[in-house]
């Protein structure tokens, strides 16, 4: 049973770590401008108009899922405390681990949402090379490795 939980555990923070850094490291490589607004805009070849709606919908975007992380954060000390304890209690670790499974679908959701917003503001060509780009950085060495 701790076994178990244990891998849970891992897995909870393995998930958070990555859907934490999603969208930060989609734009951060090297030799890329610091802002994903500017590589964006420089990527697909964006319009002044399409420049600025991307730009709105990131400042709202990052706005949210930084309270999101905010709370992730909280979430795991709390669960970090209750694994500290002599005699965790393993009710109280499950209900921690549900709550920061159920934060990290929100910042998935929010990240989605994010990235259909986007698309919206883009053409078709531009879609393609967006999400392409995306699926790039998602798997930088090829999607089902193994296959």
């Amino acid at each position: 049973m701790r076994k178990k939980f244990i891998i849970i555990l891992i897995a909870v923070f393995a998930a958070g770590l990555l859907s934490g850094i999603f969208i930060s490291d989609l734009f951060k490589r090297a030799n890329l401008p610091t802002s994903s607004s500017k590589f964006l805009s420089n990527y697909l070849s964006l319009s002044k108009t399409q420049e600025k709606k991307i730009e709105s919908l990131n400042k709202s975007f990052h706005a949210k899922v930084e309270k999101i992380r905010a709370k992730l954060a909280r979430k795991r000390a709390e669960l970090s405390e209750l694994l500290e304890e002599t005699s965790p209690d393993q009710e109280k670790i499950k209900v921690k681990i549900n709550e920061i499974a159920s934060l990290q679908v929100q910042l998935q959701r929010e990240t989605i949402n994010h990235l259909e917003r986007i698309r919206a503001v883009l053409t078709p060509e531009q879609r393609a090379k967006f999400f392409s780009l995306i699926r790039k950085r998602l798997h930088p060495k090829g999607p089902w490795r193994g296959r």
